[in-house]
């Protein structure tokens, strides 16, 4: 009898100790960060703080080296505002440094101001995903609307959006910043 008792305290402590407190959050945050957010100097490339310097609209946020070469991955972004689905690639060696697209903002020819506040864009966001369990973060910036055609800047079109997200990204909607419409939406869980 002694052991069960133990063995139902253990239980209920486990749970009690397992259990995550709600996260609980009065406000919405705008992201506006720009600056690099890893040292793209630690690659050691005077080419790269080269090009670096004279593209303040580029992002790093991810390298990597190796016995090949280095990568350093950048977002991009044009008068403040982010491509969300636009990644900038540098590719180096010793000597060399190469990118395999170019920064090409003429398909931005339309009005940087939104029609739609974002406290709405919100709004439309909560009905599409539940955003319950999470902080809410929003970031005005363009979305990619011509699909399936690779990375290029200089094929796709773009659209001003609200892009509506969770804590680390996840669940977000991207919701059209003129019309309301959502664009694109996705929970963060793999199907």
């Amino acid at each position: 009898m002694k052991k069960n008792i133990i063995y139902i305290l253990t239980i209920v402590i486990l749970q009690a100790a397992c259990k995550k407190e709600a996260i609980i959050c009065d406000s919405t945050t705008e992201l506006t960060d720009a600056k690099n957010t890893v040292d793209p100097g630690a690659i050691g490339s005077k080419l790269l703080m080269d090009s670096l310097a004279t593209h303040p609209e580029l992002q790093v946020y991810q390298t990597h080296s190796n016995q090949y070469g280095w990568v350093a991955k950048c977002n991009i972004f044009y008068k403040g505002l982010k491509f969300f689905q636009n990644v900038f690639y540098y590719h180096g060696t010793g000597n060399t440094i190469v990118s395999y697209d170019t920064l090409d903002f003429s398909k931005v020819n339309f009005s940087l101001v939104p029609t739609l506040k974002f406290e709405d864009a919100v709004h439309i966001a909560k009905q599409e995903m539940n955003f319950s369990k999470t902080c809410i973060s929003y970031r005005l910036g363009f979305y990619a609307s011509t699909k399936n055609i690779g990375n290029t800047m200089k094929r796709q079109t773009y659209k001003l959006v609200w892009k509506i997200q969770g804590n680390n990204g996840y669940p977000y909607v991207y919701v059209d910043a003129n019309t309301g419409q959502v664009l694109e939406k996705f929970d963060g869980l793999v199907q």
